[in-house]
């Protein structure tokens, strides 16, 4: 809500009126309240009330309170008042909004005190939080370091981010686009939050969409254990594609890496990418730049296991699959893992998690991982139940179910009951003369996670027998 202008106090040719003015507020009932107020302190006693709103003050200061990034001649710059001006309550309350809307405060209140011809006005502002990072995307004309001055001649307390509400993305959108326009250049700029590569970090993202920003030439510099060639002809994603240095970030995280991690480069790294328009014969686009340090081998020296107690670290280090001095293959690691996790599940443990951290010797050239385990509860077998067969049928593939109620639950036991004893259920249909029959078997697994149980569905459906070729179906 609005606060109502207070007269502090009251003497003839003397004012000292206070409003404080919410974001995005119109303020015309305060202000008849405010002219009144203004209009009584300004004119001597016996002709105030013949005195209406449109008296004017003269300005010896203009001061600013509360200024963090904002500087006080940016302030007065957008508030458009200057020393020495004679204005009205209704100049002054443009002044607010115009301060207001430029985005800098995210709330501000004013006072004005001192005399009609020697009027002080200060305005008590409160930035908004530049938590949120912004990022320019494909503005391939431009350096960061342009793109930033464009975007302080319209908003000057930009300094890398934003709030995470309010206009200043608008002012930054308008900003780019004017850049644009000045350099005559085709495009309309775009604003979206995104998520950075990590997936984690939110961010401010603006973009150009238009003509000319395909992706047509690569260069890897400082490839050589990964001929440059190579990394070229597996950059297919980014060549179909319009320039995007968030998409291109992302596809050398998810794409290339792995490449090098698989050949024991695990510090290798991309730096963020470059990007020029390329108007050559051969190319009529974007000619993208990326910078790689690929690092040394690193060799296998040895995992340690913390927090392991359901398996022994003989058992986990088979299942791991590595061998020392071997390189150390992060895809081939990361299969190991999996496998580790499904030793666990073997044996009841199913939300086991596994966290690796890897401890470079840099002289030696090796890689030392530990891998810190949260076991979790063991699970024991639930309920198990069969459907779709006849009652005998049913009994007859419970009767070959070893996992017994309360027994600690196997994660691979169902397929490996479901291969096996379908198999064995259709030869005995055919040794005792009764036709093979066709099973398709859907299998459901109910974890409790109170009870630490898991419940077992087994749906069976019978189906045709498919025709041997030259016969009829159902035929002999």
């Amino acid at each position: 809500m609005l606060t109502a202008p207070r007269l502090n106090s009251f003497k003839d040719g003397e004012i000292f009126v206070s409003l404080f003015v919410p974001r995005r507020v119109r303020l015309a009932r305060a202000l008849l309240l405010l002219a009144a107020f203004v209009s009584a302190a300004f004119a001597p006693v016996e002709a105030r009330q013949a005195q209406g709103a449109g008296q004017s003050v003269k300005l010896e200061k203009i001061e600013f309170k509360g200024l963090e990034h904002v500087t006080e001649a940016e302030a007065l710059e957008k508030s458009g008042l200057q020393t020495g001006q004679s204005v009205s309550v209704d100049a002054i309350e443009a002044a607010a909004d115009r301060l207001l809307e430029s985005g800098l405060f995210a709330n501000l209140s004013y006072k004005l005190k001192g005399t009609t011809d020697k009027a002080v006005l200060t305005f008590e502002v409160v930035e908004p939080k530049l938590t949120m990072p912004v990022r320019f995307d494909n503005f391939v004309w431009f350096t960061d370091d342009e793109l930033t001055a464009a975007v302080r001649r319209k908003f000057p307390a930009f300094d890398g981010s934003a709030p995470e509400q309010g206009n200043a993305t608008e002012q930054i959108r308008q900003a780019l686009e004017e850049l644009l326009r000045e350099k005559k250049i085709d495009g309309k700029v775009e604003y979206t939050l995104a998520a950075d590569p990590s997936g984690r970090k939110v961010e401010h993202l603006f973009a150009v969409k238009g003509p000319g920003l395909r992706v047509c030439k690569i260069n890897y510099a400082g490839a050589r254990a990964i001929p440059e060639e190579t990394l070229v002809t597996k950059s297919g994603g980014i060549f179909d594609n319009d320039f995007s240095r968030a998409y291109v970030a992302g596809f050398v995280e998810s794409s290339l890496l792995p490449l090098y991690h698989e050949r024991g480069y695990l510090r290798a790294a991309f730096s963020p990418p470059t990007a020029r328009p390329d108007s050559s014969p051969e190319c009529q686009g974007v000619a993208v730049t990326l910078n790689v340090d690929e690092g040394s081998i690193y060799v296998w020296d040895k995992a340690t296991w913390e927090g392991a107690a359901g398996l022994t670290p003989e058992e986990l280090n088979a299942a791991l699959g590595m061998r020392q001095r071997e390189v150390a293959n992060v895809v081939k690691i990361t299969n190991g893992l999996t496998r580790v996790r499904r030793a666990y599940g073997r044996k009841g443990y199913l939300g086991v998690r596994i966290k690796p951290e890897a401890d470079f010797d840099d002289s030696a050239r090796t890689v030392a991982y530990r891998f810190r385990i949260e076991e979790g509860e063991q699970y024991r077998m639930g309920e198990l139940t069969v459907t779709g067969l006849d009652e005998a049928s049913v009994n007859n593939l419970r009767g070959r179910w070893r996992l017994l109620h309360k027994d600690v639950y196997d994660e691979g036991y169902v397929d490996e009951f479901v291969k096996k004893a379908v198999p064995e259920f259709q030869k005995d249909a055919l040794r005792a003369g009764n036709p093979v029959p066709n099973l398709k078997v859907q299998s459901k697994v109910t974890p409790d996670h109170e009870k630490h149980t898991v419940d077992v569905a087994l749906e069976f459906k019978v189906e045709p027998l498919p025709a041997k070729p030259g016969t009829f179906p159902n035929n002999p």
